[in-house]
């Protein structure tokens, strides 16, 4: 139905809802259809696992050529999924059922920083799985101290958060009840890191997108049927939240999935998220009430669009030669070749084809996500 994002919006009066048109059925057009859209430039290699496999992807940028930056992804059905930045896989790590994952950089392990990459695994462990980062090949190693549990029944969604306040780092973890923990990493003076638990509060329903601003110290939750809310990050923040947006009344359209930031200079920049249910991606400011800025949607290209979105990623950074200005990356819950349909992907966006197709759009490449500053 991806094309039907093309039809005219005179056609997508009520009177229409329910009859077919040109081979597409208003109702699903008008479900996609929207006045901005982008289009991709790489998609990623197909997941191998069949059926909703692909979930949520995270970029890490490479500590001395950004151009060798990666992508981590997860194949929900058995692994975790690294890409370079045109999206050929390099490595595909077995890893249990990882649902989501998230990057930190400078994790102080033993005499030496590293950088990690954990995930919330739905497998044997229902919980936590954390990896170093070669910081030559971006390839994955196991560094968790053990067999990280979670107490809620199903873990669903995840960020790592570093506290430029106090240089801890932690686990946010959402699970399929609402339910909410968050985890301290920490040395376990064997090489190995290892977690507790700090903090625990109820969100309210299903909740999956996740994501955490280290420079403001406050994450955001996406509570799927019901909107965006805001709590503070720390461990003693308690559970005050501030509704950013919400489904019906406001942006966005159930599920709402996917949550990422892009940081800009002086506290500026956005959060992103994935409006599962007509197919887009609403801008917020970063700071303040994080007033919505505008939405737009991934159409079929030179690679397919997306539909039925659920992990996003954002970077500002400047990543080399083909993406100065950074890239989005988003999930494909339908992966087409013409006609044939894939295994699901991720599709790849320089960020400046946003900036060009949404007004009030920041661009700034120079925050190295290495040298966060506390606002």
């Amino acid at each position: 139905m991806k094309a039907c994002r093309k039809i005219y919006a005179a056609l997508l009066a009520a009177s229409f809802i329910g009859f077919g048109w040109g081979g597409c059925n208003i109702s699903e057009a008008a479900k996609n259809y929207h006045d901005v859209a982008v289009q991709a430039d790489y998609e990623t290699d197909a997941v191998v696992s069949g059926h909703d496999a692909a979930d949520d992807p995270a970029i890490w940028v490479h500590p001395q050529n950004p151009s060798k930056s990666t992508i981590i992804a997860t194949n929900k059905q058995g692994g975790l999924l690294v890409y370079d930045l045109k999206g050929k896989e390099l490595y595909n790590v077995k890893a249990g059922k990882p649902n989501n994952v998230d990057v930190r950089y400078n994790f102080p392990l033993g005499k030496e920083k590293v950088d990690i990459a954990a995930a919330t695994d739905r497998a044997q462990n229902n919980g936590l799985i954390i990896y170093k980062i070669n910081s030559e090949t971006g390839e994955l190693t196991n560094i968790a101290a053990r067999n990280l549990f979670a107490k809620m029944k199903v873990v669903y969604g995840f960020s790592l958060y570093h506290s430029l306040k106090t240089d801890k780092y932690y686990a946010l973890i959402s699970g399929y009840e609402g339910e909410f923990e968050q985890y301290e990493l920490f040395d376990n003076g064997e090489g190995k890191i290892d977690a507790k638990l700090v903090r625990s509060l109820n969100i309210g329903s299903i909740s999956e997108g996740l994501v955490a601003d280290d420079e403001y110290g406050c994450f955001y939750i996406s509570e799927e049927n019901v909107g965006i809310w805001k709590y503070g990050a720390e461990p003693d923040a308690g559970a005050k939240r501030v509704q950013v947006d919400s489904v019906g009344a406001g942006h966005l359209i159930a599920d709402v999935e996917g949550l990422t930031i892009y940081y800009a200079r002086n506290g500026k920049g956005h959060l992103i998220a994935s409006s599962q249910g007509n197919n887009s991606y609403n801008i917020y400011d970063r700071r303040g009430m994080n007033s919505y800025i505008g939405s737009f949607s991934i159409d079929d290209g030179k690679v397919d669009g997306t539909n039925d979105t659920d992990g996003i990623d954002v970077i500002s950074f400047n990543l080399g030669k083909e993406f100065p200005n950074g890239l989005l990356i988003a999930q494909d819950g339908e992966n087409m070749n013409g006609t044939e349909k894939l295994n699901q992907n991720f599709k790849i966006i320089r960020w400046e084809k946003i900036v060009q197709a949404v007004s009030g759009v920041e661009l700034d490449n120079t925050v190295n996500p290495r040298k966060l500053k506390k606002q």
